[in-house]
């Protein structure tokens, strides 16, 4: 399976995948009535919306099924009565019924039933209607039997028009987008794709850096405005979501194929939790920031808005920030003068405020931007410690956790004596949880008692969090026990986003650059965006 079908097959609702499942389970007489060429020519046709022609088919093919059924205007029995959806079935069909009831509106050869409309001609080849019948039970699914036959009718109760088959084509391919609006991305997003697809050859895994910038160059200067690909911050991220939705749908595509789930790998079952473990990972990543903002750790400001906007491109790509460094780290620089411009052009300013703003350049150098991560990640240490305070005077356990987080390499061996139990046996420890609820305090303010090293932690811990004037801070540490949960949950984020600040840094000091220095890769860059920035946004005459 090509990456463009894997990315059409990740951006299906469940509603429209079962829909289009029902035809590979539809069975006449214990057979399959649809081939899988047959479920996978609709799938294509659906996903892509190129469905316009076959609608057309499909409508002379009923005004034609209408003509040959008994009841006169009940095209259902053509494809309900004629067996498998096979070409020859079809043909043997409309042989029988047209030597049973003549009529004047139809004839037929080996290879097409010809309807004779009143102005016109059509002629239906017999190895299009499985593919036409297959669309119609698609039809029937989707948009439902009482409104798909209402439309029908149109063409079912008497000879038509050319003009009246038209017409009701159109409709029911209005009906169909009508439904497929809430199913599928939208025709503009697809396109979009589907051109980032063709630059990549129809292969994620070629897209790199050099690559994404090499497309902006040439896909900015388009005049093509539904694409949009003008910033190249909407370019990076059409990349990054290409790709999650290819690999999402490559896991789903491998767990299809797979044997059955159990936990005999000799066998070649796949262990269930695995399974569950891969499954989470084919939904669309939801970014630490967006968790941050629901309850209840939106009861507390971790971060502030500029905080989270100067995150917001490294953690909306996940694990592709590793994939992708640069690109991620030229969206933080140069968006905002991009944006710039673009607010400007709409403001209608003339080609010289253009170009002055295109001279001026970005606010930050490359050096800038990761002394910026640096800051965040000391921000976010300080965030930790006064969650570690707030918990702490709230008497819950989980601030040993947290602790333990935040120092592992101090000596806790004066804190355990306090939270075991040695009179249960020689042999046996167990932890005193109701000691550490009832003690927690005192254990951890006295540094006789837990050591020089907690107790220094502990301090740092208080001082954060009286430094700190944010909403969940601000009151008195010991009155916030209703917003513990907010600490623990919050603190658990804090650490992963942390963690993928230190891990983008980490992956930015091994990157060869140009010349060697980020000094030179930032004058590279800006050279190159300037000079692409004039292109599109024109330079003064």
């Amino acid at each position: 399976m090509g990456s463009e079908e894997l990315l059409l097959e990740a951006g299906k609702s469940e509603e429209l995948a079962a829909a289009l499942h029902t035809l590979s389970e539809t069975e006449v007489n214990g057979e399959p009535k649809y081939t899988p060429a047959i479920c996978r020519e609709i799938g294509k046709m659906i996903v892509c919306r190129t469905y316009a022609t076959p609608l057309l088919e499909l409508c002379h093919l009923i005004a034609a099924a209408s003509q040959l059924s008994g009841p006169k205007g009940r095209y259902e029995y053509f494809f309900w009565d004629s067996g498998l959806a096979r070409s020859g079935s079809f043909y043997a069909y409309c042989k029988q019924n047209l030597i049973a009831r003549p009529t004047d509106s139809l004839s037929l050869n080996q290879q097409a039933l010809t309807l004779h409309l009143s102005d016109t001609n059509f002629a239906i080849q017999f190895g299009r209607m499985p593919v036409l019948s297959a669309l119609l039970e698609f039809l029937l699914t989707s948009i439902g039997y009482s409104e798909l036959d209402e439309t029908l009718q149109a063409v079912a109760r008497k000879t038509p028009k050319k003009q009246e088959v038209s017409a009701c084509a159109n409709e029911l391919s209005r009906q169909l987008y009508a439904y497929l609006k809430d199913h599928l991305p939208t025709a503009q997003s697809q396109r979009k794709y589907r051109q980032i697809l063709a630059y990549c050859e129809n292969d994620v895994s070629t897209i790199t850096d050099p690559l994404i910038l090499d497309f902006w160059q040439d896909a900015s200067r388009e005049t093509d405005k539904s694409s949009d690909f003008k910033t190249f911050e909407s370019v990076t991220l059409g990349f990054i979501r290409l790709i999650q939705a290819v690999e999402g749908a490559e896991d789903l595509a491998a767990l299809r194929h797979t044997a059955s789930i159990g936990m005999d790998r000799d066998a070649g079952e796949i262990d269930p939790n695995m399974l569950s473990q891969t499954l989470d990972t084919v939904q669309e990543t939801l970014s630490p920031l967006l968790k941050l903002a629901e309850e209840p750790m939106a009861q507390i400001k971790f971060l502030n808005k500029l905080e989270a906007q100067n995150l917001e491109h490294l953690l909306n790509a996940g694990t592709l920030a590793l994939r992708l460094p640069l690109s991620i780290l030229r969206c933080n620089v140069f968006a905002k003068p991009q944006a710039r411009l673009t607010q400007a052009l709409r403001a209608k300013a003339s080609p010289e405020d253009l170009q002055a703003i295109i001279a001026a350049g970005p606010e930050e150098t490359y050096q800038d931007r990761q002394i910026a991560y640096q800051n965040l990640i000391a921000q976010i240490q300080r965030s930790l410690y006064a969650s570690l305070y707030a918990l702490s005077q709230n008497r819950r356990r989980e601030a040993i956790s947290l602790l333990l987080k935040l120092a592992p390499g101090i000596d806790f061996t004066p804190l355990g004596t306090h939270l075991i139990d040695r009179e249960v046996g020689d042999n046996v420890v167990t932890l005193q949880q109701s000691t550490i609820a009832d003690h927690f305090m005192t254990i951890l303010k006295d540094e006789n008692e837990v050591g020089a090293d907690i107790a220094e932690v502990m301090s740092q811990a208080e001082t954060a969090y009286k430094g700190m004037s944010r909403k969940g801070f601000k009151e008195a540490a010991h009155t916030q026990s209703d917003r513990s949960e907010a600490y623990i949950e919050g603190a658990n984020l804090l650490f992963e986003i942390s963690q993928d600040i230190e891990a983008y840094l980490e992956r930015l000091e091994g990157l060869p650059l140009a010349g060697n220095g980020w000094q030179a890769q930032f004058s590279h860059d800006r050279a190159t965006f300037s000079t692409q920035f004039s292109h599109i946004y024109g330079s003064p005459s």
